[in-house]
C-alpha cells in the first residue's frame, strides 16, 4: 500500500522550522504537569506509581471507555468504544475496515488532510467539496444533496472544523444524519475539538443519533494534551468495532497504559480543561480581531469553535506559500500555508491556543 506524502509534515521539514515558533498549532497551550494537576486536583506521581506496565486489550482500557460514556456517550456502552493512539490511527481503521477499491466517498475542504487522503490511499473515490468560505465557511447544501447518493458509501464531517473554526448547527446536523440513512451511507464524524465551541454550545455526538454514525475524538486537541496519544472511535456498530480491531491488531495493537492511565482521570475533568482552553482563544480571538480591523492585506471569518482560523491572504502578489515561507525565513514564526488544507484558497492556519501571543499577532499582520 502506498501513501500520500503528509503536506503538513513536508513544509515542518523541508522549510527547516528548527527553533522556529510555531504559530499554526490546532491545540490550544499544552499542559504543563504542575498547571493540569492544580486545575484538576489529581495527583499524578501517585496515578503513575499505581499504573501496570503491561499490554493493554486490543480495545482499549476498560476504564477510559467507562469514563467516555459517563462524560461523553451517555447512550453508549464500553463495546461501543475502542481505543486508538490519537486520531491518525482513528482514521486509518475507519478507511481500512469500510473502504473498499472504487468505494465513493465525500468530504468537505479545507481540512485535514487526512480527511482524504487516507480514504483515497485506501482506494476511495473521493469527492471533494469546497465549504462556501463567502458564506462563513458554510456547507454548500446544493452540491452536497446532489453528491451523496445511494452510491455513496461514506460522508466524511468534521465541525468544530479544522482550519476554519466554522461550526453547524443542531438542525444541520440532524439534515446530515439524515441525509446519510436516505442513502444508507456511513457518517464518519471527526469531532475532535467538541468542547471548543466558543459559547459552550455543544454539537451532539454523531456515535449516539445514528446506528451507521462514527464520532472520533483524542486528547490531544480539545484536551490541550498532544503528549497523550490516546483518541477513541465511538459508534452503535459492534461488527465496525470488530473490523477496526482487526486492523488495529496489524499495527499499533494496544496504546500505552500511562497514556490510560492519565486519560481515565482527567474525561470527568474535561470542563475544567475545556473552559481553561476557551479562556485562553477568547483572549486571542480578540487580539486578532483588533489586528485584523482595517487591514488591507488579510481577511478572516472569526472562528467561532476549534483553537484555530484560516486567515485570508488579500494580496494577489504573492501566494500563501511564499508569505508563510517568508514569514518563517524573515521573522522565525511558522504557520501553515493553505496547500496544507487541501485547498484554492490562499491563506494560512493560525493558532488561536498559544499563550502571551500578542507580539507574534503583530509581528504576523504588520509583515
Amino acid at each position: 500500500m502506498k501513501f500520500t506524502p503528509f503536506k503538513m509534515a513536508f513544509y515542518g521539514q523541508d522549510w527547516n522550522t528548527t527553533g522556529a515558533i510555531n504559530m499554526h498549532s490546532s491545540n490550544p497551550e499544552p499542559f504543563s504537569w504542575q498547571e493540569l494537576q492544580t486545575l484538576t486536583e489529581l495527583e499524578f506521581q501517585q496515578v503513575l506509581r499505581d499504573v501496570s506496565l503491561g499490554y493493554e486489550s486490543t480495545q482499549g482500557h476498560l476504564g477510559v471507555r467507562q469514563a467516555l460514556c459517563s462524560s461523553y456517550y451517555p447512550s453508549l456502552d464500553v463495546g461501543n468504544i475502542a481505543l486508538t493512539s490519537g486520531a491518525q490511527e482513528g482514521i486509518f481503521l475507519i478507511a481500512n475496515s469500510l473502504i473498499e477499491a472504487g468505494d465513493e466517498v465525500v468530504t468537505f475542504t479545507p481540512c485535514f488532510q487526512p480527511l482524504v487522503s487516507v480514504f483515497a490511499d485506501a482506494g476511495a473515490q473521493v469527492k471533494q467539496l469546497a465549504l462556501d468560505a463567502a458564506d462563513n465557511w458554510s456547507i454548500p447544501w446544493d452540491k452536497l444533496l446532489q453528491a451523496v447518493t445511494v452510491k455513496t458509501k461514506l460522508l466524511v464531517i468534521n465541525f468544530p472544523h479544522n482550519p476554519t473554526g466554522a461550526t453547524i448547527s443542531d438542525s444541520e446536523l440532524n439534515r446530515l444524519i439524515e441525509l446519510c440513512r436516505e442513502n444508507d451511507c456511513w457518517l464518519f464524524s471527526d469531532e475532535v475539538f467538541r468542547g471548543l465551541e466558543h459559547d459552550n454550545t455543544r454539537l451532539p455526538a454523531v456515535a449516539e443519533h445514528y446506528y451507521k454514525g462514527i464520532s472520533m475524538g483524542v486528547m490531544s486537541k480539545s484536551m490541550a494534551l498532544p503528549g497523550i496519544r490516546l483518541g477513541w472511535l465511538a459508534t452503535k456498530n459492534p461488527q465496525l468495532i470488530q473490523q477496526c480491531l482487526n486492523v488495529k491488531s496489524q499495527i499499533s495493537i494496544c496504546q500505552s497504559s500511562l497514556d490510560a492511565a492519565v486519560t481515565e482521570k482527567l474525561l470527568p475533568a474535561s470542563h475544567l480543561i475545556w473552559q481553561r482552553n476557551n479562556e485562553i482563544i477568547h483572549r486571542n480571538k480578540a487580539l486578532v480581531s483588533k489586528w485584523l480591523t482595517n487591514n488591507e492585506g488579510f481577511h478572516a471569518v472569526m472562528s467561532k469553535a476549534s483553537a484555530t482560523l484560516f486567515v485570508q491572504c488579500k494580496e494577489a502578489s504573492e501566494s500563501a506559500e511564499t508569505f508563510c515561507h517568508n514569514l518563517l525565513k524573515d521573522k522565525g514564526i511558522f504557520t501553515m500555508p493553505s496547500p496544507a488544507f487541501l485547498t484554492d484558497q490562499q491563506g494560512f492556519r493560525l493558532t488561536l491556543g498559544k499563550r502571551n501571543a500578542d507580539s507574534l499577532y503583530e509581528a504576523i499582520f504588520t509583515i
